[in-house]
């Protein structure tokens, strides 16, 4: 037991709630340990991940709960050069989830990484150093390159992307 709780109720409780119970264990011996668990608990919380359980199967996760989990596990890494895509990370995120999704790549990409991501939502598209938009349809209208630059000229130019951007 672990102040008060076994393994099975530590595991079941929701990321958020362990995040918050583990600030008030104090034990000298595993505070390294404790300082890097916390730090990884923290970042599940962060991007709004705070929700799941740790005896929850990686097997019943939504391709986009997956992707951030992914995105959390590379964050700690010390690799670099390392080219990362994602496809549509911000999916069932709540708005105000986004910013946290944006900050999380902007900073595998600070770290020397190059970060690739398919993506509809304006404000993610509006943290990219670099855009390609394809179109000029959806589905079977698609897959030319109707654009490629800067944010600020995609407003600009007239794509049914950039005008979208740009209301």
């Amino acid at each position: 037991k672990i102040k008060g709780k076994n393994i099975a109720e530590v595991c079941a409780m929701q990321i958020n709630d362990l995040a918050e119970w583990l600030r008030g264990v104090k034990e000298p011996s595993a505070a390294p340990l404790l300082a890097g668990l916390q730090h990884l608990l923290d970042s599940f919380v962060e991007i709004g991940l705070g929700y799941l359980s740790l005896d929850r199967p990686s097997g019943t996760l939504s391709g986009g709960e997956a992707q951030r989990t992914k995105m959390i596990r590379h964050l700690g890494s010390s690799l670099t050069d390392v080219t990362y895509v994602f496809d549509e990370p911000t999916i069932g995120l709540h708005p105000h989830d986004i910013q946290r999704m944006n900050d999380l790549l902007l900073r595998l990409r600070d770290k020397g990484n190059t970060v690739l991501v398919v993506e509809h939502e304006p404000d993610t598209i509006a943290i990219a150093d670099h855009v390609v938009d394809l179109g000029p349809g959806a589905g079977t209208h698609g897959g030319e390159v109707v654009f490629e630059g800067t944010v600020e000229d995609l407003r600009a130019g007239g794509t049914v992307t950039g005008r979208h951007l740009d209301d």
